[in-house]
């Protein structure tokens, strides 16, 4: 029998059934699985656990993958722009307007008509200089010799030009003001009867200038000084221009031709007065 039969090396066979029991033994074992003989754990984990690729090993599914998002550009920051400085104004008068036509010069042309189209004339042609220029009226308004001065001192201009007409033939006549008393203008404030006096020298050399630019355009011209509103009132340099008819021909005074000839001279005096020392390096 094999229990009492024994090995060539000297172990001794168990029993049948002991032999029987270790079989069943081992068919159990192997159907439940033995602990000892588990997959190693994973470091950290409990024993057991199978090791599983961590999640940094495995490939994104693509459900999971993400678009990178560029960051948000750093503004660059711009240099300062640089400052240049204002040009130099030029303040057009149109003489007259809405309940007061000035004078009526014939039947159909009124002063104030021939004053504001001139006006709007010389503001295109002083463009055309480079030159900045404002309208105190710009439409059929009435305003007062005291809102006129007001509305130009308030835009500190380098030149006032106010505009006449007449149907008294003989060109052009430049007027500057004539004072007849100096009044307080020796403090911060200023007489308003006679604010024009600290700017009555430019105005005078002005008014010599635009003469001088009239004369070249062959159309006659005169200058005088008169004690005329507002040019008085106004605080820069100030002159007055009337037109007239260079002959009886009343009419011609609302002729483009004449008054494109007229503005253009007038464009070219305003520039050599704005380009002499006195006023070219003034600003508003």
């Amino acid at each position: 029998m094999l229990s009492k039969s024994k090995c060539p090396s000297g172990w001794t066979w168990p029993s049948e059934q002991a032999a029987a029991d270790l079989l069943v033994l081992l068919i159990i074992l192997s159907s439940v699985g033995v602990p000892g003989a588990q997959t190693a754990p994973t470091p950290g984990g409990s024993p057991g656990q199978t090791s599983s690729p961590s999640p940094a090993s495995q490939p994104p599914s693509p459900s999971t993958q993400t678009t990178p998002v560029p960051s948000p550009a750093v503004p660059i920051s711009a240099a300062p722009p640089i400052a240049t400085p204002a040009k130099p104004l030029v303040m057009i008068d149109p003489g007259h307007g809405g309940s007061e036509s000035g004078a009526v010069l014939n039947p159909v042309i009124l002063e104030k008509d021939v004053t504001l189209a001139l006006a709007r004339r010389l503001r295109l042609d002083l463009s055309a200089h480079g030159i900045v220029a404002g309208l105190v009226r710009d439409s059929d308004v009435t305003l007062s010799t005291d809102d006129r001065a007001a509305a130009v001192n308030a835009e500190h201009p380098v030149l006032y030009i106010c505009l006449h007409a007449t149907s008294e033939a003989g060109g052009i006549r430049l007027y500057s003001a004539m004072l007849n008393d100096v009044g307080n203008n020796r403090g911060p404030f200023v007489d308003w009867s006679t604010a024009q006096w600290s700017s009555l020298a430019n105005s005078r050399l002005a008014q010599q200038q635009l003469m001088a630019a009239i004369q070249k355009s062959g159309i006659p011209v005169r200058s005088l000084g008169v004690p005329l509103l507002p040019l008085n009132n106004v605080t820069t340099s100030a002159v007055a221009i009337e037109l007239a008819p260079t002959t009886a021909d009343v009419s011609q005074l609302m002729s483009p031709d004449y008054q494109q000839t007229v503005s253009g001279a007038l464009a070219n005096g305003i520039a050599a007065v704005l380009s002499s020392p006195v006023n070219s390096g003034a600003s508003r």
